[in-house]
């Protein structure tokens, strides 16, 4: 064969191979307008084949993310789209308002609630649920972290949701969730038990402060000070400034946080019926096990649930990642994966559920 036939050849495997792999699935672009006229943007991809398919939106955590949700250089939800797609299913990821290809205006939570995310997300369900490549009895959410608490939410409002999966979640108040992280925190910088305490009375007298509305600029800057005191300030320390406390509470005034420190997972936990499944990472510091578990579970219960699943995965982290097949408590940057055993818990699960078709 001569060498410009070879290139020739070669060169047409290549394109075929392109092809082939363009048309294994189908992407679609959307962009969904509210009613405040914020355009949230996103894509839909499902498999290039007959029929209608199971389909799953994935809910982000906290934080100013895009449709792939990227922790550490590494997309947690195009990981978890492309496992979901392999077997069967349609998924439907957008950038949240602020972010990526979507209008509004972000500005670190400062203008929205979870309420105000809940409402986005219903916008994209809706679109799902009307999709031509979708079966509408098989239709549900996948909530990371804060994203438990939307799923959670929408579940108990709309009954044309078929089922929930979340991981990382929340089973108890933004409050009880902070002080927590705190308290984990603290122990972590090896802080003793005496500064811990102080510092966490403190603490909570501002997340209830923040609950209440901000009432008033000098109890705003009493609690700073207490809060500097209690970290072992003097009282005649220079640092003791407003600039100072400013840079350290400020940013907590926001509706998200008054919001996230009042909702409380169990009012909607409770009117939950339909399949549930919960995956706690067994060494996550962030929404932890020994927090959220029995709180979740009990919720389930009240509300006479008859179909869920509490699942502790032993020594997986908040965002269930992977650096060559080992947790690590630093993830590298733009090097880890979905855990397998992560991956696996959900697709058995939906294989239990008769979600998607057995292997």
């Amino acid at each position: 064969m001569s060498v410009v036939l070879f290139r020739f050849f070669f060169i047409f495997l290549l394109l075929l191979f392109s092809v082939c792999y363009a048309q294994h699935t189908i992407k679609e672009d959307f962009v969904l307008t509210t009613e405040e006229g914020i355009q949230l943007a996103g894509e839909i991809e499902y498999p290039n084949a007959k029929g209608k398919f199971p389909a799953a939106i994935l809910i982000w955590g906290s934080g100013p993310h895009t449709r792939d949700e990227e922790i550490s250089g590494s997309p947690i939800f195009k990981q978890i789209a492309s496992e979901l797609i392999k077997n069967g299913m349609a998924v439907l990821r957008f950038d949240k308002r602020g972010q990526g290809k979507s209008t509004g205006d972000f500005k670190s939570e400062v203008n929205y609630t979870t309420h105000d995310l809940a409402n986005d997300v219903a916008y994209a369900y809706e679109f799902l649920n009307a999709h031509k490549a979708v079966d509408t009895s098989k239709v549900g959410l996948m909530g990371h972290s804060e994203g438990s608490i939307i799923a959670s939410m929408l579940a108990a409002e709309d009954k044309s949701i078929d089922w929930v999966i979340v991981f990382g979640p929340a089973g108890v108040s933004g409050k009880a969730i902070e002080l927590d992280q705190g308290r984990h925190n603290r122990e972590r910088l090896k802080m003793s038990e005496e500064v811990s305490a102080d510092v966490g009375k403190v603490w909570e007298q501002y997340i209830e402060f923040i609950k209440d509305g901000y009432k008033s600029d000098s109890i705003y800057y009493n609690i700073g000070k207490d809060f500097l005191l209690a970290h072992g300030l003097e009282e005649n320390d220079e640092r003791i400034t407003h600039e100072f406390i400013d840079q350290l509470l400020d940013g907590y005034k926001t509706p998200w946080h008054q919001y996230f420190y009042t909702n409380d997972p169990a009012d909607y936990l409770t009117q939950i019926k339909i399949p549930f499944l919960a995956l706690f990472g067994g060494a996550d510091p962030q929404t932890s096990v020994a927090l959220n578990f029995m709180p979740m579970f009990n919720a389930l219960q009240q509300a006479e649930n008859r179909n869920y699943n509490l699942v502790v995965l032993a020594d997986e982290d908040h965002f269930f990642f992977r650096h060559k097949g080992k947790r690590v408590e630093k993830h590298v940057y733009g090097e880890m994966e979905m855990s397998p055993q992560f991956l696996s818990a959900i697709t058995d699960w939906l294989r239990e559920q008769h979600i998607i078709d057995d292997e």
